[in-house]
């Protein structure tokens, strides 16, 4: 039987004046998708406070989570990843920090959800399904 991982994560979005936007991040700098801010849970974690830390770790940013998203399953060779995304919107007004010396992620920025840049495909999912609760 090949291992379980579970990745948690969130859709943050923030509302301004005529848009709404939501922050990604770039995993790698030479791959054009962009994802979520999610990762593994650590032992002892729920699976909010996964997403909340590693949204922080990988954004600069804090959240606060409203509601679960329906989950993804990614099935590999040597592995199985189940993906527990939330919609959360951000705490506070800080700016979202890339440190590229230290950070898990090349890039991270806030997008207009009516241009996003090209998403991963098992992340389409998540980000209808928080459109859809949000009526984007």
């Amino acid at each position: 039987m090949i291992p379980t991982i579970f990745s948690c994560g969130a859709v943050v979005y923030k509302k301004l004046a005529d848009q709404t936007q939501v922050l990604l991040v770039k995993q790698f700098k030479n791959d054009a998708g962009w994802g979520i801010p999610k990762g593994r849970m650590e032992a002892g974690e729920t699976y909010t406070e996964a997403a909340v830390r590693e949204t922080r770790e990988e954004t600069g940013v804090d959240i606060q989570i409203i509601t679960q998203l329906p989950h993804v399953i990614i099935v590999r060779k040597n592995y199985k990843k189940i993906v527990v995304p939330f919609l959360a919107t951000q705490i506070g007004d800080a700016e979202p920090v890339c440190d590229h010396k230290n950070s898990e992620v090349a890039d991270v920025r806030w997008f207009d959800m009516g241009t996003l840049p090209e998403i991963y495909n098992y992340q389409r999912p998540i980000i209808d399904a928080a459109f859809l609760l949000l009526r984007v």
